[in-house]
Parts: structure tokens; sequence; C-alpha cells
């Protein structure tokens, strides 16, 4: 029989990454906990209910899902409005908006309608474990599993330890996650994890583009689609730092962040480490990887492959 999850909290987040639990199998409590009357709750999460249902329809139209599979995913979610009792629930998933005090309130009275060893998560972007753990009983098995927007279609959920974490913990909700079909990544805690702490800068970045009247929004979507969207489909950022050349970085810093008198744009100190030692990339044998032997060859073949890949996905189906 498969185990209990419940998800607190029916807003965007929430509700997918419901879908994603009930869509393997799982029996999922979706929970409204927002201080509001009952028939506002049940607006909620009636638009959750309606939110569901369409996405399911786009995956089974589009061979995501089967349509059998999906009909019964819908059937495993059940409604619930405030907390009740919890008990046989063997992961928490947190989903509230971005507030301290409405997270940590909410853990309080959580821990008292759950079972003793279950994985309480919160899906905070930004907030560090660290200021959310002490708020929870038994804060060893508190963690956050931040899954990145739509929840139920990008693999990525950051797992960020809190301090009194363990290993445990921490290996059992990997698992978990592994089992929904997701890619799980460990992360210290530092502000903004990984993918938010990368992404704000290049979403402000975008809006300064157009604030200056260097593009249109429009045309920064495009570009972006059609030049790091698709290239950062098959390479990892650090992948293209190698390939492109370690020195190319350095020099392209230097040059923004005089051109622009920004320092933000100053190359990083590993990257000037990294000149400093000719380790610029498959070039001279290493870069942030390993290019010594055959490795070079096995790597360019592998990413240029990737690469005309996608571009035959992508002419055989147009946006």
């Amino acid at each position: 029989m498969s185990e209990t999850v419940a998800v607190l909290g029916p807003g965007r987040i929430g509700r997918q990454i419901a879908l994603t639990f009930a869509l393997a199998g799982h029996h999922v409590v979706l929970v409204d906990l927002k201080d509001r009357s009952v028939a506002d709750s049940e607006l909620a999460l009636a638009d959750a209910r309606r939110e569901i249902a369409r996405d399911v329809a786009l995956m089974v139209e589009e061979q995501v899902v089967p349509e059998d599979e999906a009909a019964r995913g819908l059937e495993r979610i059940e409604e619930r409005i405030g907390l009740g009792d919890l008990g046989a629930c063997a992961f928490v998933q947190e989903a509230l908006p971005e507030s301290v005090e409405l997270k940590r309130a909410t853990f309080t009275r959580l821990s008292e309608v759950i079972s003793a060893d279950a994985i309480v998560a919160s899906a905070s972007s930004t907030i560090s474990p660290s200021h959310l753990a002490d708020a929870v009983a038994r804060p060893e098995r508190f963690l956050v599993a931040h899954w990145l927007n739509p929840a139920h279609i990008i693999p990525l959920v950051e797992v960020v330890p809190g301090p009194r974490t363990t290993t445990a913990t921490v290996e059992r909700t990997l698992r978990w996650l592994e089992r929904l079909g997701k890619t799980p990544v460990r992360c210290a805690d530092s502000p903004g994890f990984i993918g938010p702490r990368i992404q704000v800068l290049l979403m402000n970045e975008a809006v300064r583009l157009v604030e200056e009247g260097v593009a249109t929004p429009e045309d920064v979507d495009r570009a972006f689609r059609a030049g790091m969207g698709f290239r950062y489909a098959s390479i990892g950022i650090f992948e293209f730092i190698d390939w492109g050349g370690v020195d190319i970085l350095y020099r392209a810093s230097r040059y923004m962040s005089e051109a622009l008198g920004d320092e933000r744009f100053k190359p990083a100190r590993l990257v000037e480490r990294k000149m400093a030692y000719n380790e610029l990339g498959p070039k001279t044998g290493r870069g942030f990887f390993d290019y010594t032997g055959e490795r070079r060859d096995t790597f360019e073949t592998a990413k240029i492959r990737a690469l005309l890949r996608q571009l035959k996905r992508d002419r055989e189906s147009p946006p």
C-alpha cells in the first residue's frame, strides 16, 4: 500500500506537488490552512482542483501519462480545510507563502498532529532551513525540498538540510523524490540555494536590458529561448564555461565590468585562480573538469550530439 503524503497549501506550487505525488501512486491530503471563511477555502480548493484537472488533461494529450493513470491520480487527492489528523502521513510538504512567521507557526501546530517519524519538508525558495528548523518537533527530520514551478513538470528539486537534519532524513527524502521521477540535488544552506540565486540575477539583468532600452521584453525572451535556453537544456553551466573557455569568461567579465562601470560583472575569484593555473577547459586538459586523454573528445562529441538531437526535436515540434 502506498504511503500517504500531506501538502500544506493549495496555491500554485502546492497543487502541482500534490499532483506529482498522486500520479506516483500516493494518497495525498491537500490542506488549506489560510485564515478565511469555509466558503473561501472551498473556492481555493475548487480552483486547485480545476487547475490540476486541466494539467492532467494536457499531460494525457501530450502522452506524458496514460489516461487511466491520470484518472487514478486525480482520485488519490483528498482536499481538506484545516490540519486535522495527519498521523498517517509519512511525508509532509509545506508549500505556503514565503513568510518565516507563517511557516514557523504552521510547523509548531503541525508537530502535534503528525507521527514522530514523518519527514517534514519546506518548499521555501529562499528562507534558510536554520530559520525554521527549531519550530519543528524533532528538527532532525526537517529540511527544505525546493521544487521549481511548474513542479509537476520540472525535474529538479533542491534538497537543503537544516543544522540538525540527519543523514538518514536526507537519504530518505532523496529516495522519495527519485521514486517520483525527480532529479534531487543536495545543496548547502545558503541564501537562494542554487536555482533562485542564479535566477534572481538573470531575471533582474533581463529587466535592466528593457529599462535601458537595449531590447524589448519580447526580444529578450526570444533571444533567451533561442540561445541560452536552448544551450542549457543540454549543457550544464560549468560544462559550458569549460567548453567555451575559462579565459573567455574571464575576459568577457572584465570587459563588461569596465564598460558598464559595474563590479557585479567582475570575474569570480575561482575564475581568476583557474586563469593563474592555466586550467581553461578542454583546450588545456583541465578546467572545472578533467579532459585528459580521450575525455575531451568524449565530452565534446556527447554535447554536440545532444544539441543536434535537441535541434531536431525543435524542428519536428515547433512551438
